[in-house]
Order: C-alpha cells, then structure tokens, then sequence
C-alpha cells in the first residue's frame, strides 16, 4: 500500500482551522473593508500619510509655515523630552499622562486590526499592577503587528486581562524624527527604545514597559514557517531588569513570522548578499531593511501569549511580589548571565506549552 501524502492540512493546528473558516465566513463587503481599513492602520503607511500631510500643510498654507518650522525646530535641534520620558513641560507632561494613552488606545478602529488577523491575547499568569514589568515580545516580525495589535493598543483587551498594568511601549528613536506621526505615536504610550529611558520608566512606581529583545536583526530573520528569537548574545534587557529591580515577562506572538514573504538570507547566494547589504544598513541607521513581496500584511491569525513574571518570589496566585525583585545596582557579568539562562528557558518553556495549539508545524529557535 502507497504512503498518504501529508498535505498543509494535516498538519494544521485546531487554531489554524478555526482562522481558515473565520476567513472563509466572511463576505466580500467584509473582506473589502478589511484590506481597506489595514490600509488606513498600517504603521509603514502611516508613516507615509502623516509626512505627506505635514508637507502638504507647509506649501499650501504659508501662515502656518512659522508655526510649523518652529514645530520642526523643537523636534530636531530642542526636544521636549517626549519620547526619553524626561521634560517637565506641560507638553511632555500630557504625553506621559496613563488616561491620554488609554482613550487612544481603545479608540473603536483599532479594533479592525484585531477582526483583520482574528487576533487574540492569552494569558497565561496574572501581573501584580504594583510591581514594574519588561515585557519582552518575540518575535520581531517585519512590523511587529501582533506586539501593536495586542500589546501597544487595547485591540485584544489587555487592559481587562491585566488591570491596573500601565504600560509603555519602547521603539527606534528614528520614529521620533516623522513629523505628526511622531505626536501619534507619543499619545498611545510609546517611547524611545534608550537605556535610560528604560530605566526612569522602570523605576517609576506602576509603570511597565513592552520591548522587543531582538530588535532589527530579527526582523531579518521573518520567514514563515520559523520562529528564531534573536536573543543569545542579546543581554541588555537583563542589566536593565536587574538594575531596576523589575520582573521580565516573556511574550511569543505566535503568527507574527507569517505575515510576509521574504527572502531567503541563509547561504551565499543573492540572499546571503542582500542579507550583508542590510547588516551593514543596519549597523550604520539602527534600523533594518526586510526585504518583502508585498505592503499589507497577510491575514494570518496572530496568537500573543503573556507568558509568567520572572524575577520572583510569588505570593499564593502566582502573582510576583512589590519590592521582592532584588535590584543590583552594577550587576556582574554571572549574575547578568544567570538570569539570561533562566529568561532562555522560560521562553522555551512557554513556547513548548502552546506551541501544539499555536505553533504547530513552526521551527523554533533560540539564535
């Protein structure tokens, strides 16, 4: 007797099958309105709408030129300390203001993005709102979309699943520097990825901070069908989190690698050149450049699991304790090293728990 050949199907999730008929169920209107309103949310087209908006004001309106060089002066040369959480302006005061960045978080459209990848937040421990947090999301992706969809808005209702959390989302500094886009994204909580920025919000009672640990370089690493969290030689979150006393958080967005076609950067073929060229890129501008085949994401379902607090000790619900997270001013390379390890296996461990449900037929890495 002949082998049945195993087709995607077979090794498709329950969670995989369950997307495929959400997609299937839905009319073309739907459908339309969907790859529209991603259109409208997209970060990368984002960027593009507010700059050219900005640039539009400028020539066609020559009373308001002083007022926007003066804007652009203030973002480029004084800075108001916005995005490094520091200035004590009023300004900066309002963008660092909890209630602001939770009334834009929960504005109704960015539900769409949750209906457009039928996303979804798990939770697998409760966070103890009085203790600080680093919630450390893998992987990458090209934009991140399952970290914005769940994390960095209230799409998947995360302020509901961990009340009384005030978060803070950590990007490249360079996102600061896009006129007006900067101000949207200063509204919805963001701030720069710096280490001292990390620092004062991590020392700020009830205040916690969402980072991605693998940063650009994992971005090139976003092929479907993988999960390479580029995190071995990165250690820096670790300082962070031991110099500021708080608890790491492991966060797998399960899908985020699927949601672009890319090239292939293994070998030492065209994509092991282009793979150099955007290493050096990367180098030189702190940023990378994936290369994919199209601009809107595919509509892949995005699953984020908020793995346990790490750092302990934990009370009876598991829940880690104020003031019970030892903070080392100048850490050693052992003890760095050691909750490296620790933060290694817990996120192995987390993606072995749901990796059946979520993951099934994904390669996973710890590069």
């Amino acid at each position: 007797m002949g082998t049945k050949k195993v087709t995607k199907k077979d090794i498709m999730s329950a969670t995989e099958k369950e997307h495929r008929e959400y997609l299937a169920n839905e009319s073309i209107f739907k459908k339309a309105f969907m790859y529209i309103s991603m259109a409208v949310l997209f970060p990368l087209l984002e960027m593009i709408y507010f700059t050219l908006f900005f640039i539009y004001l400028l020539y066609t309106y020559p009373l308001l030129r002083p007022f926007l060089l003066l804007y652009l002066t203030n973002m480029y040369l004084i800075l108001d300390g916005a995005p490094s959480w520091s200035g004590s302006n009023p300004l900066s005061r309002f963008y660092r203001n909890p209630s602001v960045h939770d009334f834009f978080r929960s504005l109704p459209f960015w539900k769409w993005s949750r209906l457009y990848f039928n996303a979804s937040l798990i939770k697998t421990s409760p966070l103890n709102p009085s203790a600080n947090h680093l919630l450390c999301y893998h992987p990458h992706g090209i934009i991140s979309m399952g970290l914005q969809t769940s994390l960095g808005m209230d799409a998947c209702n995360f302020k509901s699943n961990f009340p009384g959390i005030n978060r803070h989302v950590a990007t490249l500094v360079a996102s600061f520097k896009i006129p007006l886009f900067r101000e949207w994204i200063l509204l919805h909580g963001f701030v720069s990825c710096g280490s001292e920025t990390m620092r004062k919000i991590l020392t700020t009672p009830n205040a916690s901070l969402v980072l991605v640990p693998g940063g650009a370089n994992e971005a090139l690493y976003s092929h479907p069908g993988t999960f390479k969290a580029h995190i071995m030689r990165r250690r820096g979150f670790c300082r962070i989190a031991l110099q500021t006393g708080c608890a790491i958080v492991p966060v797998l967005g399960f899908g985020e690698n699927e949601l672009y076609y890319t090239i292939d950067n293994e070998g030492d073929g065209v994509g092991g050149w282009i793979y150099r060229w955007q290493v050096w890129g990367m180098k030189k501008l702190s940023f990378s450049f994936p290369i994919m085949t199209h601009v809107l994401p595919r509509r892949e379902k995005i699953v984020v699991v908020v793995g346990g607090p790490m750092g302990g000790p934990y009370d009876e619900s598991g829940m880690i304790m104020e003031g019970e997270v030892k903070r080392i001013e100048e850490p050693t390379t052992e003890e760095i090293d050691e909750l490296h390890g620790r933060y290694v296996k817990g996120l192995e461990e987390l993606w072995n728990k749901h990796k059946d449900e979520y993951g099934k037929g994904i390669k996973f890495e710890c590069a």
